[in-house]
């Protein structure tokens, strides 16, 4: 359902120019879940990302068959796991031979945590791929870089809020603030970008 929510949300805005934040989203997505509007304690899977998130489940938006669109969602997300354990991998520099590598690749995405967030679509994926990435770039001083994962991270803040703080802090600590600033520079991007799109997205996502 993680992903059913913003397919739907970003196909409205697209096709309607309705807001993903607005009721009327939200009661389509219900009914689609739970053939009528949620009842009192039910979720009611509204979406709750920011809005600029929408440019990440735009091509998937595009694609008219719910099914099918989901199926290559979550392609994304399994490849996503694959690159994350890859990346892990190099970031220790573990050198697993032939047989090892595969045995993880295939644990990676059929453990608990890899399959639950695949079979729900959930962006959690990207974010976990975009840590490690961001992390690799570090090590690799590759400010810039970092500083962009890092903002590409804020697509579902509330899962990786005390690791943006912590590298952020790191980075001026360590006297590596270009990391913070292209973080900060490229998150100003995005807000003014959803700006353009939808003028008074932050009120509408802060309320939800």
């Amino acid at each position: 359902n993680d992903f059913l929510v913003h397919w739907v949300g970003t196909k409205s805005f697209i096709k309607e120019g309705i807001s993903p934040y607005s009721d009327q989203v939200a009661l389509e997505i219900q009914d689609l879940v739970y053939g009528r509007p949620a009842t009192s304690g039910e979720h009611e899977l509204r979406v709750a990302y920011p809005f600029y998130s929408f440019f990440l489940f735009l091509p998937f938006s595009l694609i008219e068959n719910y099914s099918t669109a989901r199926a290559l969602w979550m392609v994304f997300l399994e490849i996503l796991l694959i690159f994350s354990t890859i990346i892990t991998i190099k970031v220790v520099n573990w050198r697993p031979k032939f047989l090892m590598l595969f045995l993880i690749m295939v644990f990676s995405i059929f453990w608990y945590h890899g399959l639950r967030a695949i079979i729900n679509g959930n962006a959690v994926v990207v974010i976990l791929f975009f840590c490690i990435l961001c992390i690799y770039a570090i090590i690799n001083k590759q400010d810039e870089i970092a500083g962009i994962c890092l903002a590409i991270m804020t697509i579902k803040p509330q899962v990786v809020l005390a690791v943006i703080i912590f590298i952020s802090l790191w980075s001026i600590r360590n006297h590596r603030r270009k990391i913070f600033f292209w973080f900060l520079g490229t998150v100003t991007v995005f807000i003014l970008l959803g700006l353009f799109f939808l003028p008074n997205w932050p009120i509408e996502f802060l309320r939800e």
